[in-house]
């Protein structure tokens, strides 16, 4: 019986305190309703005030390294070459694709293009305009005025360089690359800036210098392959006319020579052995050759654009609704934590 006594109180001075705390907040209602609306006009300024973003997207598609190996592979393995019949994985990958296209040094090349027909200014310049980077450079006596075009071709001194490194982690934030399914081979790019030219060469040139190295480290080593056989073929094939001038030579010094001598057929067997030797190792480069340049062919990647966005590029800006609501609520809890704080400052004092 005590012990249930003891939870009615308790039960009772729960509900007291509740009440007592209702009636505290609904007294001080107006200082919690006056946080809440310049919370919500906070929000709405920051919204209203925020710059709008230009979405620039491509979505393409790399095709799969193929390969050929078996019989092929053995063919040229009997003659010393390697034909690069299978794929490795490595940083060039088609799995790996996303993050080559987001490194710093693919980054770092694109934003040193070029930004208009006239040349004067690059990507990398463009963006540090837009985005204040220059005006807060030049109010700088340590750094003053910066132009990265001035070393778009050779390399950026230290100081050019630190800097150049704020706008590429900058625009790596608003950069994505994506699958927009796991299974699936599609790559999506998208960026989003706030200048709409800027948003549209990057992602282009981007993308456009991102696969074109992805296809030659595809094809490196089977263009390297073909290169060597070609100037093999070239080589044996000039021996090859060499000594089947030679041979005709000594066929034809054999017709004056005297019959009697035995050792004067000799030079004769000689070049025509070395001609049959040419012709045989010939023929197998020149088959070699062939296998590599089929293989050559059958490697190179396909980068297929399936989708690319075109002007005038989507325009996205900051929800004032959103905003307003979200910090129109944060400001007043913030209200009612500070009311709390402040009634438990007070009955502890007491």
């Amino acid at each position: 019986m005590k012990y249930q006594e003891d939870e009615e109180i308790s039960v009772k001075e729960l509900i007291q305190k509740a009440r007592s705390l209702w009636v505290y907040f609904f007294q001080r209602r107006l200082f919690i309703l006056l946080a809440s609306f310049f919370g919500a006009a906070l929000g709405f300024s920051i919204a209203w005030k925020s710059p709008s973003k230009y979405v620039s997207k491509i979505t393409f598609v790399a095709e799969e390294t193929k390969t050929i190996g078996g019989g092929l592979a053995s063919l040229a393995g009997q003659f010393g070459l390697d034909l690069g019949g299978t794929s490795g994985g490595g940083v060039f990958s088609a799995d790996n694709l996303p993050l080559f296209l987001k490194s710093e040094d693919l980054i770092r090349e694109t934003l040193l293009t070029t930004y208009d027909s006239s040349g004067a200014i690059t990507l990398a310049d463009q963006y540090a305009v837009v985005y204040m980077y220059k005006k807060k450079w030049a109010r700088n006596d340590e750094i003053g005025p910066i132009s990265f075009f001035a070393y778009r071709d050779t390399i950026l001194p230290r100081k050019e360089d630190s800097l150049l490194q704020v706008v590429i982690k900058s625009i790596t934030k608003e950069l994505t690359v994506v699958r927009p399914e796991k299974k699936a081979s599609f790559l999506e790019v998208v960026i989003k800036t706030r200048d709409e030219l800027l948003s549209k060469l990057f992602v282009d040139r981007l993308v456009s210098i991102g696969t074109e190295r992805y296809v030659q480290s595809k094809i490196k080593i089977k263009a390297a392959n073909v290169s060597l056989l070609q100037k093999r073929a070239d080589s044996i094939g000039l021996l090859l006319n060499n000594t089947t001038y030679k041979a005709a030579e000594s066929q034809q010094v054999l017709v004056d020579l005297n019959p009697a001598l035995r050792t004067a057929p000799v030079a004769s067997e000689i070049s025509s052995r070395e001609k049959i030797m040419l012709a045989t190792i010939f023929a197998e480069v020149v088959k070699n050759l062939e296998l590599a340049k089929f293989t050559l062919s059958q490697e190179i990647p396909v980068i297929q654009v399936v989708d690319s966005s075109f002007f005038p590029l989507k325009k996205e800006k900051e929800s004032k609704l959103v905003w307003t609501i979200s910090l129109g609520l944060l400001a007043g809890l913030m209200a009612i934590f500070y009311l709390l704080a402040t009634r438990w400052w007070k009955l502890t004092m007491k």
